[in-house]
């Protein structure tokens, strides 16, 4: 819901008008609704200060829903929504706070007039990205939800702060300057996704879940306000914990059904988007099918919307969707595709977009109930093992891939992520997969859904849930047992028990695609050469393999993302 655009000039230069609205019109796919720029100030200093919004409205359609949104000298731009935002309405009202409209953004400004910025993050449960400009206190926030859900960057250019919901906005500011980090390919090269705060442009940082940034004309500071907990280990049986879990996912799903427009499920087939699809009592499920029977999901997706009482709206993906869309979702997912069935998700939001605003998803349950494979060897291996179990590329095979490759430093950041841990194994390991792998896929989500003006919504990422989550003990946390006793409520064991496909794509058929073969021999290959990132007589060589071996397809995709985004970020094809 919404893109947020703007700078701080420490120095107090007047702002832009022209640059921030050439940032802000950047982000016009994220909210096609409405679009507002505002030149403020910070206490009686000049107007360097520049703030855009572009609105993707979802609650309170009126012109009291437009941001920029002001009262007593601070401004807010909101992105995303707040779950319990009618129960901290009557408070406010309670303290004089008379609310103009009924959009989340004049909840969070009347929380900030009221409580400040620690009382604000205290108070809030949702996804949320926000920027508060307080001409009273001459600071400007940076402040990302609990764990992710909703993307904010930010960089500084000499004297400017810049800050956007996608890096791409940073492009139409004249003091930034598009290059690759060389120090973290290595990282993404093995894991697919660059792990914290940083990104692959050099000097765009995250604002890091959980986390505030403050700027100042003194500078900037990062302060955490919130960490996944560590919970002691609730005193329940199997029945009274599935229990539990039902009553918190269902208020989860209900409370996120909150719009002014339609909301449909974002039907994959599997346990989780099937729960949430039978929680959501029957609005519409969109999902992505193949015509190959071994990747296609079809059988499952018909029954669950059967038993959700759900309209079932189904898009078939090939290789011409997965190809047509390789450009623009590089571009849109302001780093390179780490996995290729994003492009399935693309036609997903752009096929739904036609007969819904947002989409809930079942994202976050594996992360959370520790429903991936390398969490059941977890509780017999180290930290580091777990940590290598989602590597992609091993030493060796990088090395062959980027002669003089170098793991350690992406090695040693992953291990101190992990030692933040302090329950026991699985749940450390649970934590790490929070810090890294759910927010890449978080991220994917965000960038491929929003590209089409839709906003995607993550049910089991309520925070009374993952506080509960994080209390269950291991045998009923291990391979979402839990998840699937509450599953068994609503579907048979043939449903529930299957083994777990995952989002596969026919992607060998796609690579051996007349014009994947043509973009590969005429654009990818003769760029990678010439960018000099990775060997590109190694690359050729997994290629003309994958052409003949389909079980070897995916090991040259990361290569190929790269240069995709390169060419369109770096290169500005």
């Amino acid at each position: 819901m919404c893109g947020i655009a703007g700078f701080v000039n420490l120095d107090g230069a007047p702002a832009d008008e022209r640059v921030l609205s050439a940032m802000t019109d950047a982000l016009k796919h994220r909210g096609p609704d409405d679009c507002a720029t505002l030149c403020t100030a910070l206490r009686s200093g000049t107007p360097g200060v520049g703030l855009g919004f572009q609105r993707l409205s979802i609650l309170d359609l009126s012109v009291h829903g437009r941001q920029p949104m002001t009262g007593e000298s601070v401004h807010v731009l909101f992105n995303g929504e707040i779950y319990n935002a009618l129960d901290l309405q009557p408070e406010l009202e309670r303290g004089g706070y008379r609310f103009r409209g009924r959009s989340d953004a004049e909840v969070v400004l009347a929380l900030y007039q009221r409580h400040g910025i620690d009382g604000l993050v205290a108070r809030l449960d949702g996804m949320f990205a926000i920027v508060i400009a307080d001409a009273r206190d001459g600071v400007v926030h940076l402040v990302r939800d609990h764990f992710g859900i909703k993307p904010l960057y930010w960089t500084q250019c000499g004297e400017s702060v810049l800050f956007a919901s996608e890096a791409k906005a940073f492009l139409a500011h004249p003091k930034f300057h598009a290059e690759i980090d060389e120090s973290l390919v290595d990282e993404l090269l093995a894991f697919r996704y660059i792990a914290g705060e940083s990104a692959l442009l050099k000097g765009v940082r995250h604002v890091a879940p959980g986390h505030r940034v403050t700027i100042t004309p003194a500078g900037v500071e990062t302060t955490r306000y919130w960490s996944i907990p560590d919970e002691p280990t609730l005193p329940l049986t199997h029945e009274e914990a599935v229990a539990q879990l039902g009553d918190l996912l269902h208020a989860s799903v209900r409370s996120q059904l909150r719009s002014d427009v339609e909301v449909g499920c974002q039907l994959s087939g599997g346990v989780d988007s099937s729960l949430v699809a039978v929680l959501a009592g029957g609005v519409d499920a969109f999902s992505i099918v193949f015509d190959e029977a071994k990747f296609s999901e079809e059988r499952w997706i018909v029954e669950a919307a059967a038993v959700a009482g759900a309209a079932s709206h189904r898009f078939r993906f090939d290789a011409g969707a997965f190809i047509g869309a390789l450009d623009a979702a590089s571009w849109h997912m302001d780093q390179p595709i780490g996995h290729p069935n994003s492009l399935a998700l693309w036609l997903l939001a752009q096929r739904s977009r036609e007969h819904v605003t947002v989409l809930l998803s079942g994202e976050g349950a594996d992360e959370l109930f520790a429903g991936y494979a390398r969490f059941t060897a977890a509780a017999v291996t180290g930290g580091d093992a777990f940590i290598r179990a989602t590597q992609f590329h091993s030493e060796a095979r990088l090395a062959k891939l980027r002669p003089g490759a170098d793991l350690r430093p992406a090695i040693d950041k992953r291990r101190a992520l992990f030692l933040e841990g302090q329950g026991d194994h699985l749940s450390n390991c649970v934590k790490y997969e929070m810090r890294t792998h759910l927010v890449d896929l978080l991220a994917r989500q965000d960038r491929m859904m929003m590209a089409h003006g839709i906003e995607n919504r993550v049910p089991f990422l309520d925070l009374r849930l993952v506080r509960f989550a994080r209390a269950l003990p291991s045998e009923q946390l291990a391979g979402k047992a839990i998840v699937k006793r509450l599953a068994r409520r609503h579907f048979d064991s043939a449903f529930v028990d299957r083994r777990k496909w995952g989002f596969n794509l026919p992607i060998g058929q796609y690579f051996r695609a007349p014009r994947f073969v043509e973009l590969m021999e005429e654009r990818l290959l003769p760029g990678m050469a010439s960018r000099g990132l990775v060997d590109v007589s190694v690359v050729r060589r997994w290629w003309r393999r994958a052409l003949s071996a389909p079980s070897t397809t995916e090991g040259f995709w990361i290569p190929v993302a790269l240069e995709l985004w390169a060419q369109r970020f770096i290169d500005r094809r």
